[in-house]
């Protein structure tokens, strides 16, 4: 049988994965099926042969002498095979698990212990870790970080806090919007002075692009809703928005200044738990700009 690749969607792939006896052969491959083989399973020597032709045309299945083997393909394509064959009989001992996540009467480093021994004791150990409990994305590039900030900025109803070593307009003019609808910013500024939040700030009031954008900001330096303090030395960059969605970048220890590689967890209370803390703690080292104590001893008179 020659082997004559053709284009491979996504689509059959999945039908090649619902189909039953097309998994048969698969399985064969996967420890090698001799070519003189008239079949396998239940299935008739017309079935067995179309199918086989249509594996080896997709490249999931190629022949080695008088053998035939899965490809890398092929390989992949069956490990997950054998993965949702471990996980959908235990279904329901999986949704425990978002049952758990939902409830309010855990503190967050409980559910975690709770999850974590559940996983270890029970038969899901070898397909099911930590990482499968919250939804996460890395980020390797600087502007894939940007679209990612704003994209999980978006989210916020009730409150954020930001720290931060870089600067980009869009992500400014997105915490002015979320500021409009009420939410609660909290910003440690980590920038260079000549482009800190503070400069930026002060240069919206003296040469405002126009009246709205001036109002607002006006409104942020003088409302108890915005609190921005300033530390030069900030180790790396976060974000935790309404307690639960968490963005942080990773530290460069030869190059500080260089982005490097950054992480969003989007359902993991207790890692934005440990973020708000730490930004608590390294507050304590940071200084309120002069521009927002003028600002509201200003408002106060």
């Amino acid at each position: 049988m020659q082997q004559k690749t053709v284009p491979v969607l996504a689509e059959d792939v999945f039908a090649i994965m619902g189909d039953k006896q097309s998994v048969q052969i698969l399985t064969a491959a996967s420890t090698g099926l001799r070519s003189s083989s008239n079949g396998v399973g239940s299935q008739t020597k017309k079935q067995y042969y179309m199918r086989l032709k249509r594996l080896v045309d997709m490249g999931f299945i190629e022949k080695h002498q008088s053998v035939y083997k899965l490809t890398t393909f092929g390989t992949i394509v069956y490990d997950h095979l054998k993965t949702m064959e471990k996980i959908v009989p235990n279904y329901w001992q999986i949704k425990s698990i978002d049952i758990l996540k939902s409830r309010q009467d855990f503190p967050p480093e409980q559910k975690e212990k709770i999850m974590n021994e559940y996983i270890e004791t029970s038969k899901l150990k070898d397909v099911i870790n930590t990482t499968h409990l919250t939804s996460f994305s890395v980020v390797n590039q600087f502007d894939d970080l940007i679209v990612e900030v704003l994209k999980v900025l978006d989210n916020a109803e009730r409150e954020v806090y930001f720290a931060t070593r870089y600067y980009d307009p869009h992500v400014s003019a997105k915490i002015f919007e979320k500021f409009a609808k009420c939410v609660t910013i909290h910003i440690l500024d980590g920038n260079p002075e000549q482009i800190s939040v503070e400069s930026r700030l002060a240069a919206i009031i003296r040469t405002p692009p126009n009246r709205e954008t001036a109002e607002m900001v006006k409104k942020i330096t003088r409302s108890s809703r915005f609190d921005l303090k300033r530390l030069p030395e900030l180790p790396l960059s976060f974000m935790v928005v309404d307690g639960i969605q968490v963005v942080y970048d990773t530290a460069n220890f030869i190059n500080p200044e260089q982005f490097t590689i950054a992480i969003s967890k989007y359902d993991d209370a207790y890692m934005a738990q440990q973020f708000i803390e730490y930004f608590k703690i390294l507050s304590k080292d940071a200084t309120t700009p002069k521009l927002l104590e003028e600002m509201r001893v200003r408002s106060n008179r």
